[in-house]
């Protein structure tokens, strides 16, 4: 999927998160741009969705993958 948006030319970012879990926002995410988070193994929902909407609005995130974990 990763290489069919490279291919495009739309400005895209994707945010990869290892295990999901149902805990509350924390605020307190590490983030790896262009790699998985070493030692990064679970997120919460509401974690990924804050990352999303921080690094939408970042011009240095487009056309890139994101790791984000704990």
């Amino acid at each position: 999927m990763e290489a069919d948006l490279r291919r495009s030319r739309i400005a895209w970012t994707v945010v990869r998160p290892p295990g999901l879990t149902d805990a509350p926002l924390t605020g307190a995410y590490r983030t790896a741009p262009g790699a998985d988070v070493v030692r990064g193994s679970a997120i919460s929902r509401a974690d990924v969705a804050h990352a999303m909407l921080t690094v939408v609005e970042q011009a240095e995130t487009v056309r890139q993958a994101i790791g984000v974990a704990y």
